[in-house]
């Protein structure tokens, strides 16, 4: 008995899977920054307490405004 062991893959399985790859690449970077920049503002929030400084976090809104209006 033999067996068929070669796999065929789709151009289109191939574009599927890069996108799909490239979708948790970015949710994985947008997190570990969001994460980054949260820790960040809470250890200097204690230190600048009386100053005028402040963090601010953007959120997915502002962060998506201009995706395709500018350059």
């Amino acid at each position: 008995m033999s067996y068929n062991t070669s796999t065929h893959v789709s151009s289109a399985d191939r574009v599927i899977a890069g996108l799909f790859a490239a979708g948790v690449m970015f949710m994985l970077g947008y997190t570990v920054v969001r994460a980054t920049l949260s820790q960040s503002s809470t250890q200097t929030g204690a230190v600048t307490e009386s100053s005028d400084v402040q963090v601010t976090i953007p959120g997915e809104g502002t962060l998506w405004a201009d995706f395709g209006t500018s350059y």
